[in-house]
């Protein structure tokens, strides 16, 4: 296979897993009730309960891209079916830190535990070396897909790591010329 396919078949299966990612979490979501930007959320604040990170209704509103406002809506729906809960800080009570409830992650495991047993299944056929290798490559993409999502919103082109702009873009502004 020429490097040209492979990066193409690459990029496809990438496309394709986050479709099937997004299918898969839109399931979970209309079967408790949930619209997607309640989902994004309950999964950003399952991550971070996770990473032992406290995290704020200010830092989920930059995270899901939402206004305050909205970032209040999603926060009180989510409290008010039981997938969440605002802890207030001893130090500071204006502080709030948002928390999955036991409920959401019952319900998590119970949906997301088979695909997390066939994942387990299809990564064992991988040495700890191709899967480390596997994991940079991920973790690399995500960066782009950060840096890009950043120029857009500088209203720029994102320019690769190596500081190359595509062809006819200026390398530091990303604009052509």
């Amino acid at each position: 296979m020429e490097d040209k396919e492979l990066r193409r078949d690459i990029v496809d299966a990438l496309r394709g897993m986050s479709l099937d990612g997004q299918r898969v979490a839109d399931a979970f979501a209309h079967s408790n009730g949930l619209n997607a930007t309640d989902m994004r959320a309950l999964v950003l604040i399952m991550e971070a309960e996770m990473r032992h990170e406290a995290l704020t209704a200010g830092q989920l509103s930059a995270r899901l891209g939402t206004s305050s406002g909205a970032t209040t809506a999603v926060i009180d729906r989510l409290e008010r079916i039981g997938h969440i809960h605002r802890n207030r800080s001893h130090a500071d009570r204006r502080k709030v830190t948002l928390h999955f409830e036991p409920l959401a992650m019952q319900l998590a495991g119970a949906y997301f535990g088979p695909l997390g047993a066939l994942t387990d299944e299809v990564m064992s056929r991988y040495s700890e070396t191709e899967l480390r290798t596997i994991l940079g490559f991920m973790q690399s993409i995500r960066e782009s897909y950060d840096r890009h999502i950043s120029a857009q919103q500088a209203g720029g082109t994102a320019v690769p790591a190596d500081g190359a702009a595509p062809e006819g873009l200026h390398p530091r502004t990303g604009r052509n010329g």
